[in-house]
């Protein structure tokens, strides 16, 4: 495994990253009706922990919002907390139907607290702010908060984690946020034209999150039903095979090419695909030749 400086933190951490959402929580959401869409059971959630680690993977990224993905982290990661960097969230929950979403200072405190418990950590190396709107950036209540348990000890650094460009360059431009986590992928560019250039200048380390789009550029592409997200989806897995990739090798790639990420979080509930997307990205950056066809595909939508 290959690792990169995250921004200002100067954390070195995994170019692939461990996204723990799909080991506590029913998704992705688009295979509601197959078998796959249920969570896996704690023995296997753990299995693939321990492969996760096993791979040379030291990011992992949770959240409250990911139901149980806290709790069986933090039992997974017993005796092994000081080998990986932890990063979670706060302003959202789940309730095991709905998210809830509370960003006040008081509520913020309180998903701190809760996430140490569940982690089994005295600390959490990075919280982010989740689902943050420019709103919630600009009101600044929240970040307050993470500062408070930051002078505490309790947290190390602060981020957000967002798809409005609008709150990743409100944060970006405040200094006052060590990391931003968005959506980038071969479908979605919009990210790398603006946001994530000003975050590697800034020194903010850069997160990203879909690097598969949701897993619509991995092995499931075949039972995508939604006639829009096909269309996206289908340029993507034919110039694969024009490359002799996989799809989900040539999207994992084409997300670490980018000299301005820091780590892609890939979220699985599989060894065997937690350990081919481990292969590739070792394989490191694609040819220049291949980039520009893909970054072609993002200008065409």
């Amino acid at each position: 495994m290959r690792f990169r400086i995250l921004g200002r933190t100067g954390l070195s951490v995994s170019e692939l990253g461990f996204g723990a959402l799909e080991i506590g929580r029913n998704w992705p959401y688009w295979r509601r009706q197959l078998p796959d869409f249920s969570r896996p059971s704690e023995a296997e959630a753990l299995r693939v922990i321990g492969a996760a680690i096993d791979e040379g993977i030291n990011f992992f990224d949770t959240a409250p919002a990911y139901f149980k993905s806290e709790e069986i982290l933090g039992k997974a990661l017993k005796g092994k907390r000081e080998n990986v960097i932890l990063a979670t969230k706060c302003g959202e929950w789940f309730d095991g139907e709905n998210s809830v979403y509370d960003y006040s200072a008081g509520e913020t405190i309180k998903f701190v607290e809760n996430s140490l418990r569940l982690l089994k950590t005295d600390h959490i190396d990075l919280l982010q702010i989740h689902s943050a709107s420019a709103d919630v950036v600009r009101k600044g209540e929240t970040l307050s908060a993470m500062k408070k348990a930051q002078e505490q000890g309790k947290v190390r650094f602060v981020g957000i984690s967002t798809d409005q460009e609008e709150a990743a360059m409100l944060a970006i431009e405040s200094d006052e946020y060590d990391t931003i986590q968005v959506s980038y992928n071969i479908v979605e560019q919009d990210m790398h034209r603006q946001i994530l250039p000003l975050a590697f200048r800034k020194s903010v380390g850069v997160i990203i999150k879909a690097g598969m789009k949701a897993g619509q550029l991995s092995s499931k592409f075949s039972d995508i039903d939604n006639k829009d997200e096909r269309a996206n989806a289908e340029p993507v897995t034919e110039l694969a095979k024009k490359a002799m990739l996989t799809t989900p090798e040539l999207a994992l790639r084409f997300v670490l090419s980018s000299r301005y990420v820091s780590t892609v979080i890939i979220g699985t509930k599989s060894t065997v695909h937690l350990k081919s997307n481990a292969e590739a990205a070792i394989r490191g950056s694609l040819d220049q030749g291949l980039l520009s066809e893909l970054f072609q595909l993002g200008d065409n939508r």
